[in-house]
């Protein structure tokens, strides 16, 4: 639809048109969003049928004529005062910005569908950054909106019909967690700190083979082979690394390698692996996700309570997008008790270290277990970790490999596979032990 505010130009002596300025153009959709909101609430919600929750679909199409209507009468009166117009460019730009802050991600879509953009940082409305893959550092780019106010605004307006449950951002619930259309990962917290802050981390979609990985630098062939028939003789496998490292790329890259005959489980906070976009490579997965509480602090599941859940679903392997607290000990117990092949994210600068990590998290679920009674969990859970770390030129790599060893009836002893001994990805180091060295056989002989 275009605007039609051209008869009424006539009338009147334009002024000079010229694109209008980033602030003037933001004003505008202010405007312009303001008048079609009051408008829009007098209306009777359109509800998905059976669910209770607005059909923002159906509603953002209806709101189009509503917000052109607006624009042609926003023209009429600049055009009356004798002020700059917006050009029909301008036009454009403003229709699409209002519908996306009323029924989209707003400012935020110029970013988040950029293929090349991996997070979105907000710390106020006027510094707002991107972090690109392969840049050195963020890129500071215009701001969003034109306050903290309408910051604010705009995340209430995404928790109230974004997530499964209506969720609220304000002084009284100062943080929230969402997951928005296309798997963006939102965090906001407000009060606590010295301004809004926003962070948004943006899935990597397309399928990721280890073949790409190689290929970007991340691995070498002898460790894609190896990890390719780790996967397939199903050994049990935690990736671990800093925040960024690409954990999860590498733990969805992996799993492209499970039989589809294989029923597969995934357990997140917020779907970011998204191996049901491949039924055709994955046809029995189920995706499970945590829920947060509703504003009367009800029904809210945890990732402790899916895993313990589905146990009882019969998977041949269970996925843990990353674990972080009590749910570890039934991550092991999935591990130890016929799920071979399972698989976690986990936070930790080392590979070794990723074995005090567990016995922390483990200890936080108040088991009651001893130290010795964790060791012995993980020893005949765990077989391999797996280790990344972004270098100082931004790339990706793998810098360890360990087997974690069963030879030992205390503590936790590891065998480091592959290795580095710097800023460079790990090459082999030493060999596997001879159990680890026969189920890599059982699925290729060229494993190592």
């Amino acid at each position: 639809m275009a605007s039609t505010h051209a008869d009424a130009s006539q009338e009147v002596i334009k002024p000079n048109i010229s694109q209008a300025s980033s602030g003037k153009l933001m004003r505008w959709c202010a405007e312009i969003r303001s008048d079609v909101a009051d408008i829009i609430s007098d209306l009777d919600p359109l509800i998905i049928p059976g669910t209770g929750r607005p059909d923002t679909s159906s509603e953002g199409a209806r709101a189009e004529p509503i917000i052109w209507d607006q624009i042609d009468n926003l023209v009429t009166r600049l055009l009356r005062e004798g002020e700059v117009i917006p050009t029909p460019e301008d036009e454009d730009v403003m229709f699409k910005r209002v519908r996306a802050d009323l029924f989209g991600l707003g400012g935020f879509e110029d970013y988040l569908f950029d293929p090349t953009v991996e997070n979105i940082f907000v710390n106020g409305y006027d510094s707002v950054l991107v972090s690109r893959s392969g840049a050195g550092q963020p890129e500071l780019v215009p701001p969003i909106v034109e306050s903290d106010v309408e910051l604010v605004e705009l995340v209430n307006r995404w928790a109230a019909r974004m997530g499964r449950t209506e969720r609220r951002f304000d002084m009284s619930n100062p943080r929230v967690d969402l997951r928005l259309p296309g798997g963006f990962r939102l965090h906001a917290i407000m009060e606590v700190s010295h301004r809004p802050c926003i962070t948004i981390r943006c899935p990597y979609h397309r399928r990721v083979a280890l073949e790409d990985l190689a290929q970007m630098g991340t691995l070498d062939s002898p460790m894609l082979n190896f990890l390719r028939a780790a996967v397939l003789a199903r050994l049990n496998i935690i990736v671990s690394g800093g925040t960024g490292t690409g954990k999860t790329t590498l733990l969805r890259a992996m799993l492209h390698e499970v039989p589809a005959s294989e029923r597969v489980i995934t357990i997140e906070d917020t779907r970011e692996i998204g191996l049901t976009d491949f039924p055709e490579e994955h046809p029995n997965v189920v995706e499970l996700e945590t829920r947060q509480e509703n504003s009367e602090g009800a029904g809210g599941i945890t990732m402790l309570e899916l895993t313990r859940e589905c146990l009882r679903m019969s998977p041949d392997r269970v996925v843990l997008g990353e674990v972080r607290g009590a749910e570890a000990l039934y991550m092991l117990k999935a591990m130890s008790q016929g799920n071979d092949g399972s698989m976690c994210t986990l936070h930790s600068e080392s590979a070794v270290g990723v074995v005090d990590r567990v016995r922390g998290y483990v200890a936080e679920g108040s088991s009651g277990l001893g130290t010795a009674v964790i060791d012995g969990f993980y020893r005949n859970a765990v077989d391999l970790v797996v280790q990344l770390r972004v270098l100082p030129d931004r790339r990706r790599v793998v810098t360890s490999i360990v087997e974690v060893q069963r030879d030992s009836d205390a503590g936790v002893r590891h065998n480091e596979l592959f290795a580095s001994t710097g800023d460079e990805l790990a090459r082999r180091q030493m060999n596997p032990s001879p159990r680890l060295m026969n189920r890599l056989a059982i699925s290729n002989e060229s494993a190592w």
